[in-house]
């Protein structure tokens, strides 16, 4: 008898001890699921934030390009306005069309039409008109 009270008081013993540890490991589990979750929730905000940030440097970047290609656009006129500026100081000095075509890059009529207007031949002229 004495042997059947210590069987079952260590089978009861046993059952509390098992029975403890599953509700530890299943409280365990439940805060290691309520982090986990919080961390997906995490995760989920800081790749939306970083979609928002891609689309924003995206926008960046194309107005970046469009000031680059506007640059570019008002570096090619001032070029033109330089060529135009020697072409005059040329023309002044007396230089003939061929070297105004050659040196400042223009056309057959704006070199003929700058040396009109600012060659050393008609300045006396010009002086007149004005």
């Amino acid at each position: 008898m004495t042997t059947l009270i210590i069987i079952t008081s260590i089978i009861v013993l046993a059952g509390l001890i098992i029975a403890s540890t599953s509700y530890r490991l299943f409280m365990l589990n439940q805060q290691q699921t309520v982090k986990i979750a919080d961390l997906q929730n995490q995760l989920s905000a800081l790749c939306a934030g970083a979609v928002g940030t891609d689309n924003r440097i995206v926008k960046f970047e194309q107005t970046l390009n469009q000031i680059k290609e506007h640059q570019n656009t008002l570096d090619l006129g001032m070029s033109g306005q330089h060529s135009y500026d020697h072409a005059i100081r040329l023309a002044r000095k007396g230089v003939g069309m061929n070297q105004l075509i050659d040196n400042c890059n223009i056309s057959d009529e704006e070199a003929h039409l700058v040396s009109r207007l600012h060659g050393s031949d008609n300045s006396a002229q010009n002086q007149e008109l004005h």
